[in-house]
Formats: structure tokens, C-alpha cells, sequence
């Protein structure tokens, strides 16, 4: 439903178990799909909260729909009872859907025909390959209360596949014991996964702490506890954690077994579709009318992954039609009908949405968010003076290299520092002669011929002469371009001739001389080195990739705020601050304005991560303390030191 809600509606539909579903869900009965047989397990004999773990599992056949089924032909409803002897195994299977091998419900034909099975009709789960997956851990909420079963099973379906229900309560005793017994078992399985060691995360919205550590161990207790975690062959980790603090991630996916995947070359206009969104039918399943099935349409680029956010669903369309089209966690997300009127009577075809999509810069994600705080941004100094420096080496990934530590980084710290360097310095800025780079590179005179190549190619670095007046006598750096047969003083005004008294003090010729650019050399003078190399660091491990430069934070009744890291990476969205010094501001009140300023941009953007960079190999005792209360509880805060 999250297409049609907002920041002020949630979206509900209310509806009986066997009526037909709201609109904007898929009615199976809808279909033209007509299953010959629908299979499950009877297990009316069973406590409720087996029956209801099962039914997670299998799903459940309403009467009115299978009635609905065989008014259009004949359907076999074939059912297994289930009862208290086989209490164990129906367990194992709610929890994991591996059935024992000699239950009667163990064939492959008899899962295939059970409701949630005909539900997936023409889709498959699919998992997202990642190195560590199989280190991820295992989430189990604990607690007989409706409220956790609805929670571990919404996790398990739409965020991440490994949830667990662990429906202990103190009303049945004798349940509670088998209900420990098996899922010991369960984590003894875990603990034979490849991973050596497997985290388990304990977690309840009804049970406090004291109850989940009960919880905790009286499952170690168990057989099959106490072997999970003794080490042989490997062994789990079971620790308590509260619902905030479960990790959130998408590794489920359940796609269209023919589409998933497809890869589609798109023309684009800057960040726009040149064109609609190809909008695919489903392999299998069929509506008896147009209106009858529905489905999402997922568009991703790996390369440029976007926040999940509502608030971007404007920012994501090219051409203004947001209706059913949002950002979610599998990339641009584009519900089949989204059209918002459509004639009666109009075919498939003609129902199916229209709309060119957007994959919007780091800025206009960033833009948007914080529109809706009424916050503005604008481009700080040092901002436009990287932006200019991204134009100039090509693209962030070739500056922040040149960054590093190595005879580029020399070489542009001597253009830059006002500290003792080789070279020539007139009006405040260094000129360098070939053999002064060949000395900063190292004494390697190739490098730093084919360094000044490149940088001169890409007016990074000019070629020029120091030349000297015969009238004022005031000697200046002129660029190549500026000097024909003769040259004008930059300070008299006066012509003079390219001759012999014009370059006193050199050889019998005169020599190139090379300087830098002038907007680089405000940007190094202004340490923009530090956000970029702090940037570069957390780009090493991400897949997507999308940095902003330097921006000021305008908040009508407030203080402007300049941030110097912004950025979204793998889709989180990440700011922070970078600084060559090892504190935040001078004084522990500065530094606790600063945080409680930081904290509420953190809220505005519903920030991911915060960062904090440092040249230095350390930071401040009182600026780790301030910035771990103030902002820690409104996002994961990241330190790094000695950027170089």
C-alpha cells in the first residue's frame, strides 16, 4: 500500500478472512489460473500458536475461495491431520520448511499445491548473492502476543528471510517445553551452517530484557542448545537485542521467475528515461479482467542505488506522474496500473502506467528530503571549489587517488603550501620548474614529465614564463597563452620585449615555469583534501557510490550549518564531518550546539550513518563523549583517522 500513503495517511484496508481481498491486492480467484488440487496440513488439534505458526508456513484455504474455485471446475482440497505425537516435526517444518522425510507431507508435489505456494504463482524467493550471508544473523522473536507473530512474520517476508517466531508464554508449560526442545534444534542446525560462528539475535516487542535472558537460557539449556554452542563442528552466538536495533537488511526477493533479472539498455537524457519504463506481464498468472492482477515493476541500476524513501517519489519520475511509482529497497518500484483514470472497457494495454522514471543526483536526493523540513541547501565555498576539482581531474575517483599519498599529493602540496618547497613564489603563489617536480616525485624525471603532461591536458596545471618588467621591475608569472613576441607588465601596463634583461637571474634561455590552476589551489588552501579522502575511504567497499560536495544548511530562526560529507552509498544515506584537527568545535558548549544542530539534520534527512574524519590518528577524549550521547541515538556513527 505505500504508493498511495504519505508522511500524514497510512493506508489500511480491513477485510475478513474469507472475503474477497481490498483493492489494490490480487484476488487468486481473480485469476484465470484454476489449481487441480489445493494441499495442507489439518492441525485443529493443535495449540493456537502451532496453528498459527503453520499456517505462516503453508497458508491457509478460506472456504468461500475454494467454493468460488469450484464453481469454475474441479478442485481437490487434500488435507493431512496433524496431532500432538507429531508435534516436534510439524515444528521443525513451521520454522524452517524442511519437512522429515517420513511425514506424509514431505513430497515435493504435496508443497507445491499448498496455499502459499499457488499464491507465488509464477515467482520464486530469490536471494541477493553477498560474501557475508552466511555470516548474517538469524533474528527470533520471542513472546505469544499477536504483535511479535506479526512482526517476525512481516520481517521474514519483506525484509530479511532468516526470522524466526518463538512463541513462548507462561500459560502452557508443557508446550513451552517442547517449543524450547525443537527450536534448540534449530539453532543447532544454524550452527552447523558454513559460518564459524552464526549470531543469534533475541528480541521481543512484549518481553523485557530480564524475560528474553530467560528466554536465552533456557534454550542454551536444552540438548540441542548446549551443542550449539559448544563448538563442534561450529556453534552459534545467542545474545538479546532490542527491536531498534535489528539490522536491516533486503536479502529476499520474490520475482517473476522468467523476468527477474532482465537487463534492459535504456536511452537516457542526463538523469531522465528518454522514454516509458518497459512494463512487462507476468509469465504466468492472468487476470479474468484487466483490473484483476497487478504487479510492481522493479528498476535498478546496481551502479546508482537510491535511498528508500517516500518522500523521493516526486524526485524518481521524469515527467511528474509519481502516482504508484516509489523508492524502495529494490530500486525504483512502479506499480502496473498506476494510471490514475483510465476509460471503462480499456484493455491490458491500455491500463498499464506510462511514466519515464529518474535516477536523481546526490543533490536532488538531498534537496528533497529536506523540503519537506522546510530546510534549504546551498553550495558552500569549498563545495563549488570540489565541484570545480571533480570537473577538472575528470571525476572524484582520479582526484581522490591524486589526493593520496604519493607524487601527485607532493606535488600539488607544494603548489598549495605556504611552508618551504621547491620552486619559485611570486604574488603568493609557487611556480615550479620540471627539475623541482622531478625532485618531488622522487627524483623519477619520466613521472613527473608524464604527471604535468596530464595535468596540463586537463588545465590542472599551466605552462608559462617568469618574466621581469624593464620599466616597473615587477617580475610575474605568464602564461604561454598570454605571451606573443613581446608581453604586458601585469602591473605597469607596459609592453616589453622577450628579450635577455626579461628573464635575469636564469640560463641563457629561459625556463618553463608551471602553476596551478586557481580554483584548485583555493580548494587545497581550504583542506577539501580531508572530506574527499574521508569520502574515498568509505567508497572502497561500495557497490553504488554517489558523493556530494560541501553544502550549507539554511533553517529559517537557526544558524546556517556547513556539513562537509554528504553522500548516499549502497542506498544509506550517509553526512559527516571532516577535519584535520581532532575535535569538533574548541569548546565541550560548541561542541554540543554543533551535535544537537547535526542530530536534527540527522532526523530531517532520516540519515543512515554519521562520520567522523580526521587527518589525525585519534580524536579528542570530549568530542568522542559528546558526539556518542548526542548523536549516537540518531545514527550509526563511524570514526575514521589518519586519512592520507
Amino acid at each position: 500500500m505505500a504508493p498511495l500513503a504519505s508522511p500524514q495517511v497510512a493506508v489500511t484496508g480491513v477485510f475478513r478472512s474469507d472475503e474477497a481481498p481490498p483493492h489494490r491486492l490480487v484476488d487468486m480467484c481473480g485469476l484465470t489460473h484454476q489449481p487441480a488440487r489445493i494441499t495442507g496440513l489439518d492441525t485443529g488439534g493443535l495449540p493456537p500458536a502451532v496453528q498459527l505458526l503453520v499456517a505462516a508456513r503453508t497458508g491457509l484455504v478460506a472456504p468461500g475461495h475454494l467454493a468460488r474455485l469450484r464453481e469454475r471446475g474441479d478442485v481437490d482440497h487434500a488435507t493431512i491431520p496433524i496431532d500432538r505425537k507429531d508435534l516436534a516435526q510439524v515444528l521443525r517444518f513451521a520454522w524452517t520448511s524442511r519437512p522429515d522425510p517420513d511425514v506424509g507431507y514431505a513430497g515435493r508435489a504435496f508443497l507445491d499445491d499448498m496455499p502459499l505456494a499457488h499464491s507465488r504463482l509464477g515467482c520464486s524467493w530469490f536471494t541477493e548473492f553477498s560474501p557475508d550471508l552466511d555470516s548474517a544473523p538469524a533474528v527470533v522473536m520471542c513472546g505469544d502476543s499477536a504483535e511479535d507473530f506479526c512482526y517476525a512474520y512481516t520481517r521474514r517476508r519483506v525484509v530479511a528471510g532468516e526470522t524466526y517466531w518463538l512463541p513462548v508464554g507462561p500459560d502452557d508449560e508443557d508446550l513451552s517445553k517442547d517449543l524450547y526442545t525443537e527450536f534448540g534444534r534449530v539453532l543447532y542446525d544454524l550452527a552447523a551452517h558454513p559460518a564459524s560462528v552464526r549470531p543469534v539475535l533475541l528480541s521481543s516487542l512484549t518481553l523485557d530484557t530480564d524475560q528474553l535472558h530467560e528466554v536465552r537460557d533456557r534454550l542454551l539449556a536444552t540438548p540441542w542448545g548446549r551443542m550449539a554452542t559448544s563448538g563442534s563442528p561450529s556453534r552459534v552466538e545467542v545474545t538479546v537485542c532490542t527491536p531498534a536495533d535489528l539490522p536491516v537488511r533486503h536479502d529476499l526477493h520474490l520475482l517473476d521467475k522468467v523476468h527477474f533479472g532482465d537487463t534492459l539498455h535504456e536511452p537516457f537524457l542526463g538523469t531522465d528515461q528518454a522514454r516509458n519504463v518497459e512494463i512487462p506481464l507476468p509469465s504466468e498468472a492472468a487476470g479474468v479482467d484487466p483490473d484483476s492482477c497487478r504487479w510492481q515493476v522493479d528498476v535498478q541500476d546496481p551502479g546508482n542505488v537510491l535511498p528508500a524513501r517516500w518522500a523521493l517519489r516526486d524526485a524518481v519520475t521524469a515527467d511528474g506522474t509519481s502516482y504508484g511509482v516509489r523508492s524502495s529497497t529494490s530500486g525504483i518500484s512502479v506499480d502496473s496500473h498506476g494510471r490514475l483514470f483510465t476509460l471503462a472497457g480499456a484493455s491490458l494495454s491500455q491500463r498499464l502506467v506510462q511514466v519515464r522514471l529518474r535516477f536523481p543526483t546526490a543533490r536532488q536526493v538531498f534537496t528533497t528530503l529536506l523540503a519537506g523540513a522546510g530546510v534549504t541547501l546551498e553550495e558552500s565555498d569549498k563545495g563549488r571549489y570540489t565541484r570545480r576539482m571533480i570537473e577538472l581531474w575528470g571525476d572524484f575517483t582520479t582526484l581522490a587517488s591524486d589526493l593520496r599519498a604519493g607524487p601527485a599529493a607532493s606535488l600539488l602540496s607544494a603548489w598549495s603550501s605556504a611552508e618551504e618547497q621547491p620552486g619559485r613564489i611570486y604574488q603568493d603563489r609557487r611556480y615550479l620548474t620540471l627539475a623541482d617536480v622531478s625532485a618531488l616525485a622522487g627524483g623519477n624525471e619520466v613521472t613527473a614529465r608524464l604527471l604535468l603532461d596530464r595535468y596540463q591536458q586537463r588545465s590542472i596545471a599551466v605552462r608559462g614564463l617568469l618574466l621581469t618588467c624593464g620599466q616597473c621591475v615587477g617580475t610575474a608569472f605568464y602564461r604561454l597563452e598570454d605571451i606573443g613576441p613581446g608581453f604586458r607588465c601585469q602591473r605597469c601596463r607596459q609592453q616589453n620585449q622577450i628579450v635577455r634583461s626579461a628573464w635575469k637571474g636564469q640560463e641563457l634561455e629561459p625556463q618553463w615555469y608551471y602553476g596551478l590552476d586557481e580554483v584548485a589551489y583555493q580548494g587545497l588552501r581550504s583542506n577539501i583534501h580531508v572530506p574527499i579522502l574521508a569520502l574515498a575511504a568509505l567508497a572502497e567497499s561500495a557497490k553504488s557510490f554517489q558523493p556530494m560536495p560541501e553544502a550549507v544548511v539554511h533553517r529559517t530562526g537557526y544558524p546556517d550549518i556547513e556539513v562537509d560529507l554528504w553522500a548516499i552509498i549502497d542506498g544509506r544515506i550517509v553526512i559527516g564531518e571532516a577535519k584535520i584537527s581532532d575535535r569538533l568545535e574548541e569548546t565541550k558548549r560548541k561542541e554540543t550546539a554543533r551535535c544537537a544542530a547535526l542530530r536534527g539534520l540527522i532526523e530531517d534527512l532520516s540519515a543512515d550513518e554519521f562520520v567522523m574524519a580526521t587527518t589525525g590518528p585519534g580524536w579528542y577524549g570530549r568530542t568522542e563523549s559528546v558526539v556518542t550521547e548526542r548523536i549516537a541515538p540518531a545514527a550509526k556513527v563511524r570514526w575514521l583517522t589518519n586519512l592520507h
